[in-house]
């Protein structure tokens, strides 16, 4: 199965990677695809719907916070004027 580069940056990279490697560009490709891959697995991931719930409850939060008050923004966000959290 044929993989067609139309990136000059991304070939550019790839022919120096394989010929610091002593390899083909191909085989340069397969190795860093690989370690890619396995980093990658490495790394949990979220359910797409857990995602959005997620974005969706901050939204909801930050939907709660007044806009037409005397407080001031640290107030609002509940920070002291330390800049402590105190809520």
């Amino acid at each position: 199965m044929a993989l067609s580069i139309k990136n000059a940056q991304v070939e550019k990279l790839a022919r120096e990677l394989a010929r610091r490697r002593r390899v083909s560009v191909t085989e340069a490709i397969r190795q860093s695809l690989e370690r890619e891959v396995a980093r990658e697995r490495l790394v949990p991931r979220e359910a797409p719907n857990d995602m959005y719930n997620k974005l969706m409850a901050i939204v909801e939060r930050s939907a709660l916070i007044p806009t037409d008050t005397d407080l001031t923004e640290d107030e609002i966000l509940g920070y002291d004027e330390f800049g402590i959290p105190s809520k």
